[in-house]
């Protein structure tokens, strides 16, 4: 099977959501970074196990293509049989992956935020200790 992504709206809405409401987010929110939201036909698997969403940084070789700093995709054949607040927590884990930072100058400087205890933390914090899917 040929993976195909698409922008999707259903998750662009998910996250617009999420950003808006969610104090963690408030980096993304009030910084100029673009994210486009894709929905991913091939299922993914890192290390024997299921991969739901991943966050990846644009390269600037890419920006002429893909209009974005960031892309999140769900792997929707990972997903199925979620209901939406497994698929916001998903976007939600996804979206702290975003990492923002300022230069000398002011300017933004967007890089990948591995996963550390902070991540985990504010998945905790929003929805307790079952946060995690399956």
């Amino acid at each position: 099977m040929t993976e195909t992504r698409r922008i999707s709206d259903e998750y662009t809405t998910m996250a617009q959501r999420l950003i808006d409401e969610d104090d963690a987010l408030a980096h993304i929110r009030e910084s100029d970074v673009q994210i486009i939201y894709l929905a991913s036909n091939k299922p993914k698997k890192s290390k024997g196990k299921f991969v739901f969403g991943e966050c990846e940084r644009v390269a600037d070789k890419n920006k002429w293509a893909i209009p974005a700093d960031f892309t999140v995709t769900i792997y929707d054949p990972n997903c199925i049989g979620m209901d939406e607040e497994h698929l916001e927590r998903i976007i939600f884990h996804e979206l702290l992956h975003v990492g923002i930072s300022y230069d000398k100058d002011g300017e933004e400087v967007y890089s990948i935020v591995p996963h550390d205890l902070e991540d985990f933390r504010a998945c905790l914090e929003r929805w307790g200790v079952d946060w995690q899917v399956r």
